[in-house]
């Protein structure tokens, strides 16, 4: 899950990184203007995936700890020893 947002993040930077170096090249204002809206569209759009990559590995950090604490749980458990019942043969 992480990798993925990961790797959406990155084209997005790839993308921001395309269109700033077209907006330097642009022929005109219009242009210039029509690709500096996109990339404000591709900014926000890279402030979400990486909440949505920070939400995921608070995710990632909640399971671990819950998982640590099974753990410590089952350590911490102690076992008894109660004799049932006992059986008794011979051989003859």
């Amino acid at each position: 899950m992480v990798l993925s947002a990961e790797k959406a993040l990155k084209d997005t930077k790839d993308q921001i990184k395309t269109l700033q170096r077209e907006a330097r090249q642009a022929a005109t204002l219009g242009d210039q203007h029509a690709i500096q809206q996109k990339i404000q569209v591709l900014e926000k759009q890279q402030r979400r995936q990486r909440q949505e990559i920070f939400k995921a590995e608070d995710e990632i950090i909640e399971k671990r700890d819950e998982l640590i604490n099974r753990l410590e749980k089952r350590l911490a458990q102690k076992t008894d020893i109660n004799i049932l019942f006992t059986i008794r043969w011979s051989v003859m």
